[in-house]
């Protein structure tokens, strides 16, 4: 979660105009968004948290990636994606946030 705020925080317009693009563009969003993808990318790319979640995360996220591409009118089948790049990235964020306890192992659910 705190990759993902500092991303939306670090990178708000981006998103903005991504988000907005996606909603505009149902069936063909993967095309038409491709370049305000990159922007949001490129913005993110510049937080060391991002691009550390970008390097230990990257096969989960192809995955998703790879998922869209796939079900571009079904997105919704890639929650599953999601959810794996998702986990990776709270794993990451708790490896790397100061004064967190030791507690948490490769084995463990983020979920209570």
């Amino acid at each position: 979660r705190e990759a993902l705020a500092v991303t939306a925080r670090l990178c708000a317009p981006e998103l903005e105009r991504y988000g907005r693009c996606v909603a505009a563009s149902p069936g063909s969003w993967h095309r038409d968004c491709h370049q305000l993808s990159l922007s949001v990318t490129t913005c993110a790319s510049n937080h060391p948290l991002v691009r550390r979640i970008r390097r230990d995360c990257s096969d989960s996220f192809g995955a998703f990636e790879r998922c869209l591409r796939e079900r571009p009118h079904a997105a919704a089948e890639c929650s599953p994606h999601v959810s794996q790049f998702l986990l990776c990235a709270h794993n990451v964020t708790q490896r790397d946030s100061p004064g967190d306890t030791a507690g948490d192992t490769a084995g463990d659910s983020p979920r209570d």
